[in-house]
């Protein structure tokens, strides 16, 4: 099942601290202009536009990663609460927080090397504050069992797409859908911890 969903995790009611210490938030640089931005996007199939990290510094980007990166720690700190996991929260929206906890809650129990591979093929924005980012997800084969170290199942890749918000001054997850299109390792940028 593919764990892109954005979710926060509550504490425990016993009131014990999270067991996931939230990293240090990315820097955020100012979204590139209409003139400036890849516009480029992928069609399922197609060949990738550009490196799968191209697109590394847009602040669409970075939040994407960022979302990816919390959601890993929260499955290997097996915590699917949202008040238990603060910077996870952070990175969603509050639509984006319906799916991704629930999503969460059912991943718990194996390890993650790290966040889900991901490579972002283009980039489009139809409005100044919204992007959608055209992906090759690695969506299997990424987590491991927690006794063997072994991978759970067989890689696979998948293209996919992100929509992503700016509210207020931070960018932020709003939804990640894979749509079953054909991309491979190559098209994704893995990020062990």
């Amino acid at each position: 099942m593919l764990l892109l969903a954005v979710a926060g995790a509550l504490t425990a009611c016993s009131g014990d601290p999270s067991p996931v210490a939230p990293p240090a938030a990315p820097a955020v640089p100012a979204p590139p202009t209409a003139a400036t931005a890849p516009q480029e996007s992928a069609a399922p199939g197609a060949a990738p536009p550009s490196a799968p990290d191209v697109l590394a510094g847009d602040p669409a980007v970075v939040a994407l990663r960022a979302y990816l990166r919390e959601q890993a720690l929260a499955i290997n700190a097996q915590v699917a609460e949202p008040a238990a996991l603060p910077a996870f929260v952070a990175t969603l929206t509050p639509a984006a927080r319906e799916w991704a906890v629930p999503l969460l809650a059912e991943n718990l129990g194996d390890e993650m090397p790290g966040p889900y591979p991901v490579g972002v093929l283009g980039s489009e924005r139809p409005a100044p504050d919204r992007v959608q980012l055209s992906l090759c997800l690695q969506d299997r084969g990424w987590q491991v069992d927690r006794r063997t170290g072994a991978a759970v199942n067989a890689p696979h890749f998948t293209t996919g797409r992100a929509v992503v918000v700016r509210v207020g001054d931070r960018w932020l997850v709003d939804d990640v859908v894979a749509d079953d299109g054909t991309c491979g390792a190559g098209d994704v940028v893995p990020e062990r911890f």
